[in-house]
């Protein structure tokens, strides 16, 4: 995007780093003009995620700004807010070892049809650490050799919530203090998405390996999946095709699942991290 020429109404600052974009001098507590909205969506759409600096907030003004971007998803295995209950609280409390979203991940692309876009507030955050790693699932697909292209081309992921919220998995037996709830059919349930996903907007084909979410590929076993499974999530995150976003209150960002992987970073022992999220309702993969 030029935004030079394509931006009229709105400021646009690249990273500069491999994906993600800041809007400045936006307020979002009121609703945006027709015009300045399609700018903020073509600006979302071109640079995958974006953030917007000293937002004050409430959870009813974060969910109205979440509906321009589409009908807006839950979450099955943590309780919303009482009077929002589209969002929820993502909590890390000081004597928390783990927190929540602590590995390369598309938001629940387990379900049948995975969230278009995931949108977080900064509601506090600690005095250092506690950044989100964003990477850029086109690079990944588009800088693989011609060769290994073929090969995932053709892939479909068995995905699933078991490897994380089962009864062997991380947040069954980690120490949260958020309010877990679990439905087995959403624990259990496995479905299939290619490993190369189309975005549907960008045309643009991206990698879609959300590495703690994929059991195996269909018609092959754990054991012949792994290797590729593995190598794939390597190449996705490497350092050029990621964005690091340091959090202050007030910082919202909004990125798009359908061709983002995020990482929560655990690296603030001793601190209190809390942040408002919400998911806006997407289609199945193709």
């Amino acid at each position: 995007m030029d935004e030079g020429a394509d931006c009229r109404h709105i400021q646009v600052e690249p990273s500069g780093q491999g994906l993600g974009a800041e809007v400045v001098g936006l307020d979002l507590s009121a609703a945006l003009a027709a015009d300045v909205f399609e700018e903020v969506y073509r600006a979302w759409l071109e640079h995958q995620v974006l953030y917007f600096r000293d937002q004050k907030l409430s959870p009813a003004a974060q969910a109205a700004f979440g509906r321009r971007f589409g009908e807006l998803d839950t979450y099955p295995f943590i309780e919303p807010l009482a009077e929002q209950p589209e969002i929820i609280p993502i909590i890390k409390e000081p004597q928390t070892r783990f927190n929540f979203g602590g590995g390369w991940h598309s938001d629940t692309s387990y379900q049948p049809k995975p969230p278009k876009a995931t949108m977080l507030l900064a509601r506090e955050v600690p005095a250092r650490g506690g950044d989100t790693c964003y990477a850029n699932l086109y690079a990944a697909y588009e800088t693989l050799s011609p060769g290994m292209r073929r090969i995932v081309d053709g892939l479909q992921g068995v995905f699933t919530a078991d490897r994380v919220h089962g009864g062997g998995g991380f947040y069954r037996n980690a120490d949260h203090p958020m309010a877990m709830h679990k439905d087995e059919q959403d624990v259990t349930r496995r479905v299939e998405h290619p490993i190369v996903r189309t975005h549907p907007e960008s045309g643009r084909k991206a990698l879609y390996v959300s590495y703690p979410h994929i059991e195996r590929f269909k018609r092959m076993t754990r054991e012949e999946s792994r290797p590729i499974l593995e190598y794939l999530a390597a190449h996705a995150v490497k350092p050029e095709h990621t964005f690091r976003l340091r959090w202050e209150a007030g910082t919202l960002a909004l990125w798009d699942n359908r061709c983002v992987l995020h990482y929560a970073l655990n690296d603030y022992p001793g601190q209190r991290r809390e942040m408002h999220r919400l998911t806006i309702k997407g289609d199945a993969p193709r």
